[in-house]
């Protein structure tokens, strides 16, 4: 009986020794924890907050480039353009379960909006510009996004 109890227990402990062999093909390691530089050995450069400012300054570059603002326009455009977005904020956050009500308020800031720009941008071909241009960043940031993760080559 002690051989066949020592046999089972000299099993059980090979077993056990060869079950806890290194990682399988699939495995990957832990990613090292995050530190002043990223995984890909880049700098972090901050959170949310810090890609919201960085955002928000390539999208005044793209907006002063693309409407060729001069210096005394920007002075006026900026804003205008501040308080049709701060318009728009106030809209969706005090969205109704309205569709039609939440469109009609768009619509209206985006006419109070046109309004008040004509006079800054002079010609209603640069206006169209201007009420066009947000979508347009919007497109190439979520482009870009998409490209930085894979989905398009």
């Amino acid at each position: 009986m002690k051989k066949l109890y020592f046999v089972l227990v000299a099993f059980t402990i090979t077993l056990a020794a060869g079950a806890q062999q290194g990682p399988g093909p699939g495995h990957r390691p832990p990613p090292p924890p995050m530190g002043p530089e990223q995984r890909d050995g880049r700098p972090f450069r901050g959170g949310k907050e810090a890609n919201k400012e960085r955002i928000e300054m390539y999208k005044i570059q793209f907006i002063t480039e693309h409407l060729s603002l001069t210096t005394a326009e920007a002075e006026q455009f900026w804003p205008v353009y501040e308080n049709h977005k701060k318009a728009v904020q106030e809209i969706i956050a005090n969205k109704s379960t309205d569709e039609i009500l939440l469109q009609e308020a768009m619509l209206n800031a985006r006419k109070k909006y046109k309004a008040e720009l004509k006079p800054v941008l002079k010609t209603d071909e640069r206006v169209n510009e201007a009420l066009k241009i947000e979508r347009e960043f919007l497109q190439k940031v979520r482009f870009e996004m998409m490209r930085r993760k894979g989905f398009q080559s």
